[in-house]
């Protein structure tokens, strides 16, 4: 009768974490991608459950010539979001500390390379945690020659 128990209370925390996993997708999807604007978004949805103190990074490679945005959003109740663009050789490429914890950022790389975005929920001197869906997501800006020809 334990097992089962234990059973059934295993599959209720997977049922739910994939609960939880499908909403986070679609609010990267419904809210985030508007977030790009005109940059062309890449077809990847990172989104993930965060709450106040915890960090998550996404490694992605970044190709020279294209003009890229990064974008995250967050559900409204989460306090703000830090994050950086880091190289290979630990270099903080940008920091949105230094831009009052601004969501998007514009860039071109000089050279094809593999950047991690680092990401931590900022904490509140609150009592109560606050948990919520992070996304990041990262656009192309199409070529001014090739919106004309399209």
């Amino acid at each position: 009768m334990l097992a089962l128990k234990r059973i059934v209370l295993l599959l209720s925390l997977v049922l739910m974490t994939s609960a939880l996993s499908a909403q986070c997708f679609s609010f990267a999807k419904n809210v985030g991608k508007a977030k790009l604007g005109a940059f062309v978004h890449d077809g990847n949805y990172n989104a993930t459950i965060l709450s106040e103190g915890e960090k998550a990074e996404l490694f992605k490679t970044f190709f020279e010539g294209q003009k890229y945005r990064i974008s995250i959003s967050k559900i409204e109740q989460l306090p703000p979001i830090h994050f950086k663009l880091i190289n290979s050789d630990g270099s903080v490429l940008f920091d949105n500390k230094d831009h009052d914890y601004s969501l998007s950022w514009d860039f071109e790389v000089k050279s094809t390379q593999m950047l991690i975005v680092e990401m931590q929920v900022l904490e509140r001197e609150a009592e109560d945690i606050v948990s919520g869906c992070v996304a990041v997501l990262f656009g192309v800006e199409m070529e001014k020659d090739k919106k004309k020809r399209m």
